[in-house]
């Protein structure tokens, strides 16, 4: 009985650090207010990894990209402030859109930019590197 309570222990212990290991994603804060509207951000990721970068804006402001990587398999969603990949709906979903757009922004907050790839290139581990220009602009006034 004991040598399986230990098994059954270890086998959920292996299970949940695999899962953390699958799961692992970056975050990174950029700051488009101060300086420069425009930046391009460089980096890479694999399988079910993703690269999250945190964009204060303001409301009304269009958050535009464009993203480029090896093969077209890295892919933008755009979460409003509060909202979370993998909880909730974004507001922007790359694979609709493609790997140019642009977005006019309904609220003052950190906006999520989140770069990830399909869940078919994923399943086979495929490391993705990418460039992402992100730039931020104010609302024309006419």
């Amino acid at each position: 009985m004991k040598k399986i309570i230990k098994t059954l222990l270890l086998s959920t212990l292996i299970s949940t650090i695999s899962f953390s290991v699958l799961a692992k994603n970056t975050e990174q804060k950029i700051n488009l207010l101060q300086g420069s509207p425009h930046t391009t951000l460089t980096g890479k990721f694999q399988g079910y990894e993703d690269v999250r970068y945190r964009v204060y804006a303001k409301n009304g402001q269009i958050l535009k990209f464009n993203i480029n990587s090896l093969g077209n398999l890295a892919y933008v969603n755009i979460f409003a402030p509060g909202k979370k990949p993998g909880k909730d709906n974004a507001l922007l979903i790359g694979s609709t859109v493609g790997s140019t757009g642009e977005l006019t922004l309904p609220v003052d907050g950190d906006y999520i930019v989140q770069v990830y790839q399909m869940r078919n290139s994923a399943r086979k581990n495929k490391t993705v590197k990418y460039n992402l220009d992100i730039e931020l602009l104010n609302k024309l006034k006419r």
